[in-house]
């Protein structure tokens, strides 16, 4: 038995038309809602398992849907609600992450990818600033992708030294791009 669902203000991600079928936008976001799960908890077999109880709430609760609002938010609402069960039920077993982590995770993909374009300039200069031989190990490492073992072969140096380094120019790049980025939003701040 279909339950059919009128729609005159529609979701631009819906695939159907005039009225749809709540199997039909189930099915059509289904990629979406697994990598919703998927991004939250980090494995593929309990994504499934939530997946499946989310379908199936989202089936029992279908009368509960109102018109006219998006059928995604309120399929990704009750994705969130089974996530957060999983969670509480299944804690006492592996690594599970936090509520506070997986808020972290919400960001939306524009808030990510603005984060990551104000990074980026402030790493640059930061690299620049690093002793010439720490920026060529960063270079060989990162940029060419060298192994840890090649570049502490051709430097001389053991494995172990190489990391340590390593670990040093990364937690040092980190400080300097945490307080550039402090520097440039308190100078936005004062701009406004």
């Amino acid at each position: 038995m279909a339950i059919h669902i009128d729609m005159s203000e529609r979701d631009p991600t819906f695939l159907n038309s005039e009225s749809t079928d709540i199997a039909a936008d189930l099915a059509a976001i289904q990629p979406r809602l697994y990598g919703f799960i998927l991004k939250r908890l980090a494995d593929r077999e309990q994504t499934l398992e939530v997946l499946q109880r989310t379908n199936l709430v989202i089936c029992e609760k279908a009368d509960e849907f109102s018109q006219g609002s998006s059928f995604v938010a309120w399929a990704f609402t009750i994705a969130k609600f089974q996530v957060m069960a999983w969670r509480k039920s299944y804690q006492r077993e592996r690594l599970v992450f936090t509520d506070a982590v997986s808020e972290l995770l919400d960001r939306s993909p524009e808030a990510e990818a603005a984060a990551v374009d104000r990074r980026i300039p402030s790493l640059r200069r930061c690299i620049e600033r690093l002793r010439t031989a720490d920026q060529e190990l960063v270079k060989r490492r990162y940029r060419d992708g060298e192994q840890i073992q090649h570049v502490a072969k051709i430097l001389g140096k053991s494995v172990d030294v190489i990391s340590m380094r390593l670990m040093r120019i990364r937690r040092q790049l980190a400080d300097c791009v945490a307080v550039s980025l402090k520097t440039s939003d308190g100078n936005l701040g004062d701009a406004s």
